[in-house]
């Protein structure tokens, strides 16, 4: 089985969380409860992660680890 595609920087919290809802653990790691934070929309994750000061990199090793 070959590993999923990468999670990056330009997508946003509600994309990734509809391609892998197993992720959503690592977002509350994070302070991040999307359950009716609507910017989280419109949002990709580098504005996110630079809104809400989380460590970008840090987040993505942590998604896409959580997919993988």
């Amino acid at each position: 089985m070959s590993p999923k595609a990468p999670i990056t920087d330009a997508m946003s919290i509600p994309e990734i969380l509809a391609q892998y809802p197993q992720t959503q653990a690592v977002f509350a790691k994070y302070g991040l409860h999307v359950a009716g934070y609507k910017a989280l929309e419109y949002e990709n994750l580098f504005a996110t992660s630079r809104v809400h000061q989380i460590d970008l990199q840090a987040i993505l090793n942590d998604l896409n680890q959580a997919v993988n």
